[in-house]
């Protein structure tokens, strides 16, 4: 029994990628008391729920009696993936890419919908289908859509739940033909991108804004209300020698990458998945 918990402790140890001595940290311990545990050792009963807590297991885990995973609830492994997470992400362990983590996620829970029995590890996937003009996985049904790019230096993933508010909502948006008449523009596009290029807080006037894009003030002016509108510039004013002039701030917005990226997915749409799944029985929208 004592044997059985050094190995487990140190097979839990490698799958979380502490040394010894990382672990030891986490427990209060020396390294080489996490080494003693490993060759045969036995923790004090204290440390057990230390022990389990930082590597994310039980303490059953500890002494051999795993549960299978048919055995977890799904809230028990939600929670070890955000024990896991957390680690990760807030440890000393700085080896794990947090977004390159988030795409390896999303590809198993996606290739094991597809009924592969084995995990295949996104690298060897981009590996072997390097080349071809597009890698993705998609899962369509009627609870929803999911759509992951695989494409190397493309990466991409979104989820969609279909309901029938999402639906009303977007087809009652008034506004939509508006906002994409400011991207379908050249100019707006320009605009939009300049407002989307630096994180520095300066102030510009219309003539500023105007050279800064590459376009005229009075093309400008024009699309300046859109751009108002849409949180994309904001609107102040100064006061110099008597005079009110307007100036702008340019305002981030996180929405606009992930537009473009799916706007760039249609417009170079290449008949070519990797995993596609499509067992809808429904339109995505109800038309009248």
């Amino acid at each position: 029994m004592e044997l059985k918990i050094g190995e487990k402790i140190a097979k839990y140890r490698k799958l979380n990628g502490y040394t010894q001595e990382q672990l030891g940290e986490l427990v209060g311990v020396s390294g080489q008391a996490v080494s003693k545990w490993e060759n045969g050792g036995v923790p004090d009963t204290y440390l057990l729920p230390v022990i389990s807590d930082a590597l994310s297991v039980s303490v059953d885990s500890l002494f051999g009696t795993e549960k299978k995973i048919s055995d977890y609830s799904q809230d028990e492994i939600l929670d070890l993936l955000f024990k896991f997470c957390l680690q990760k992400t807030h440890g000393k362990d700085d080896r794990i890419d947090l977004f390159e983590f988030l795409f390896d996620t999303v590809w198993t829970v996606q290739s094991a919908y597809f009924g592969n029995e084995k995990r295949p590890p996104l690298k060897k996937i981009i590996q072997k289908n390097r080349g071809n003009q597009q890698i993705t996985s998609q899962i369509i049904n009627d609870e929803g859509t999911t759509y992951l790019s695989l494409v190397e230096g493309f990466p991409f993933f979104c989820a969609v739940g279909d309901t029938p508010e999402i639906s009303k909502k977007i087809l009652s948006e008034e506004n939509s033909g508006e906002f994409f008449s400011l991207l379908a523009s050249k100019d707006g596009m320009k605009a939009v991108i300049f407002t989307q290029s630096t994180t520095e807080s300066s102030q510009y006037t219309a003539d500023m804004m105007a050279k800064k894009i590459g376009i005229t003030t009075e093309r400008f002016l024009e699309i300046e209300p859109l751009l108002v509108k849409y949180g994309l510039l904001n609107e102040d004013s100064l006061t110099l020698d008597d005079k009110i002039i307007k100036v702008y701030h340019k305002w981030s917005n996180p929405e606009i990458r992930p537009l473009l990226m799916m706007a760039y997915q249609f417009i170079n749409a290449r008949q070519c998945y990797y995993d596609f799944a499509c067992n809808r029985t429904k339109p995505y929208f109800e038309y009248k």
